[in-house]
């Protein structure tokens, strides 16, 4: 697998900010269960100052297969103000949970980190006067990995659906598509947060995540996945289900079973809003399903999804190949007009 990305070289380098590598807790970890989740590209997205990057790290740094990563570990003095913290551009952030012999160096003795999961931190839309420049931002880096893999199939050799799924799709993962595309919502949903899911789900799977469940009851949280359901489905969003149909997930969430879309995840250092120890009223939060979520990515549905994403790559090269073959039409519209876009952020 290439060491490049977007043009730099990345050195095996694995420390966190101490310049001691970071190593998983757990001394009992099956070894073989970090090799079996492979190469996966993961993607935050959401509103600014939703945890975008805590809840990356939180996936990351709380899962006994990681060996090491490349970014600084959760401080142990988390506060709500490090939500806010900007992200101005996309970040791509390493871990590994496999070692690796050198691709430059096959003889070498000793093995290094894979870096083999990967999370991409985006800027919120919220961040910026112009919400699209961030919005534009994402979508090209996604249409971008696209690009290269299509450039890498000769144009002079007809190579079928089936043949492309059977060489993508591999026990390891070896594309550099985005597999997973978690959405965050706080709250509630958006119009802007619908449009965005919509286009996201045509290049990657979209999982809607619900954070900061800490501050929000049980019921809160129930109503707000039933709304996001139905709003989903009555737009005619594609997110990633889980193999559920809709109609089956809004009767889970109706009844505050888990198990699929929206999962409800807590901020690890968050306090409840009726923390106080003089209220009279118990607030009982929501449950933390990032466990749940975790293990459905990296073990349950790892092979479908990858096979997901791979028939998102493959219907959209049908669509620029039937595109060539229409010089004539008119050039494709932008992901999302400019008035449509300001519109939906109202």
């Amino acid at each position: 697998m290439s060491r490049h990305t977007n043009g730099h070289h990345h050195h095996p380098s694995f420390s966190s900010s101490n310049g001691q590598p970071h190593h998983s807790s757990s001394s009992s970890v099956n070894p073989f269960a970090g090799q079996n989740i492979g190469y996966l590209r993961l993607a935050v997205v959401g509103d600014s100052g939703v945890g975008k990057t805590s809840f990356a790290r939180q996936f990351t740094e709380t899962l006994p297969e990681v060996l090491s990563h490349d970014w600084e570990p959760l401080s142990p003095t988390h506060s709500e103000d490090d939500d806010y913290k900007r992200t101005d551009a996309l970040v791509e952030k390493f871990s590994s949970t496999m070692m690796e012999i050198p691709w430059d160096n096959m003889d070498a003795d000793d093995e290094v980190p894979a870096r083999n999961l990967v999370f991409v931190d985006t800027p919120g839309y919220g961040s910026v006067v112009d919400a699209q420049a961030n919005f534009d931002m994402f979508m090209s880096y996604i249409g971008q990995t696209f690009d290269e893999k299509n450039k890498r199939i000769s144009p002079f050799t007809e190579v079928s659906n089936n043949e492309l799924m059977r060489s993508l799709v591999t026990g390891v993962g070896a594309h550099k598509f985005i597999d997973v595309c978690f959405y965050l919502i706080v709250h509630r949903l958006k119009p802007i947060d619908v449009e965005y899911m919509r286009l996201i789900s045509e290049k990657a799977n979209v999982v809607p995540v619900i954070c900061k469940v800490d501050t929000q009851s049980e019921q809160e949280v129930r109503d707000l996945k039933v709304n996001v359901l139905r709003t989903l489905k009555e737009q005619g969003v594609s997110i990633y289900t889980f193999r559920i149909d809709y109609d089956r997930l809004i009767q889970m969430a109706e009844n505050g079973q888990v198990g699929g879309p929206p999962f409800a995840v807590s901020n690890a250092y968050a306090k409840p809003a009726s923390a106080d120890a003089n209220d009279h009223i118990a607030f009982k939060p929501a449950s933390n399903e990032l466990p749940l979520l975790r293990k459905l990515v990296l073990e349950t549905q790892i092979t479908n999804i990858r096979q997901f994403t791979v028939k998102k790559f493959i219907n959209w090269r049908g669509k620029q190949q039937h595109q060539q073959q229409q010089p004539s039409q008119q050039q494709q519209q932008p992901y999302y007009q400019q008035h449509q876009y300001q519109q939906a952020a109202r």
